[in-house]
């Protein structure tokens, strides 16, 4: 089978001029116009990111803020600029619905690089046509199996020595989208990603990440000039610890924890978060999203804007 380049959203802020993202995917073949820069209306360097596109010959578009504050639900309280990187990725599926894509990757703009795994053990930098089939067998599986929401893990999430294991219930910065089953998914002033795939764990729906065969390169968060810096110096990081225990007190706490330095950070004790996933008698599967009558699609837009939506 044949592997295609998916549709790739890069929701960026204040760096035009180090998409670093949209630098490695360009430089190793990927095709340009499957690459897709997004930043909001109030952007005070549009032009440099316009310049930075039409360099890369990648698309740019640029969504209504406003509108995208009045949709969000930031579950605490907001930021002093009333940002949110959710807000920008929560407004891509508009634009992916009005592009009439059905399926799409979001990537942070800092992406250097992916490298591979194998039964736990790191053993090189992935090459692109490895990332790219790595790509292409989650899509297939996420279609086959009707799931809304999955994703790739990074180097980070082996704090404490890596663990010869298939699967997690975690999803971020490497994100697969399926459209049929997820809309605006993502809440919370800090920690949107989080919010986000608790949120469907905890209606029961499966997902979660591959944590062998290809991960995400980390970049060290908090410290390079744009993008979520200046939220995190507005917040100090507190709100990133409280907004998912906000949500899910009595299965998510806010502790001191050693591993990350001490300072506070949430806590997910899966066991209460989510149901566990049961073979059906039947041969039903309880892994597609749409198994039972019940099952709608998934979407953490505020409560009064969804009922008086007809389209979710």
């Amino acid at each position: 089978m044949n592997n295609e380049f998916i549709d790739i959203f890069i929701p960026s802020y204040k760096r035009a001029n180090n998409l670093k993202t949209v630098k490695y995917f360009t430089a190793n073949g990927y095709e340009a116009g499957k690459i897709h820069v997004v930043i909001d209306s109030e952007a005070d360097d549009k032009e440099e990111y316009e310049k930075e596109c039409e360099r890369y010959n990648v698309n740019l578009y640029v969504y209504n803020i406003d509108e995208a504050r009045v949709r969000y639900d930031f579950v605490h309280r907001p930021s002093p600029a009333r940002r949110a990187a959710g807000m920008a990725r929560n407004m891509i599926y508009d634009i992916a619905r009005n592009k009439g894509i059905k399926f799409y990757i979001v990537q942070d703009d800092d992406t250097q690089g992916y490298e591979v795994k194998r039964y736990g053990k790191y053993c090189r930098l992935a090459r692109i046509n490895e990332v790219v089939s790595v790509f292409n067998s989650i899509k297939r599986f996420m279609e086959v199996n009707r799931i809304g929401l999955f994703g790739l893990s990074q180097t980070g999430d082996y704090i404490g020595g890596a663990k010869c294991v298939l699967y997690q219930p975690k999803v971020m910065n490497t994100t697969f989208v399926n459209v049929n089953y997820i809309y605006a998914g993502e809440r919370g002033v800090q920690d949107n990603d989080t919010s986000m795939f608790t949120g469907v764990l905890n209606e029961g729906y499966f997902t979660g990440q591959l944590m062998d065969g290809v991960v995400l390169k980390q970049t060290q968060s908090a410290t390079a000039e744009g993008g979520l810096t200046d939220l995190y110096k507005e917040l100090k990081l507190l709100n990133k610890a409280l907004v998912t225990v906000i949500q899910y007190p009595s299965a998510i706490i806010a502790e001191k924890q050693k591993m990350n330095g001490g300072r506070l950070h949430h806590r997910i004790n899966y066991r209460y978060l989510m149901p566990k996933i049961l073979k059906m008698p039947n041969g039903r599967s309880n892994i597609a999203w749409d198994t039972y009558p019940e099952d709608g699609m998934f979407t953490n837009e505020p409560k009064l804007r969804r009922a008086g939506n007809g389209e979710i």
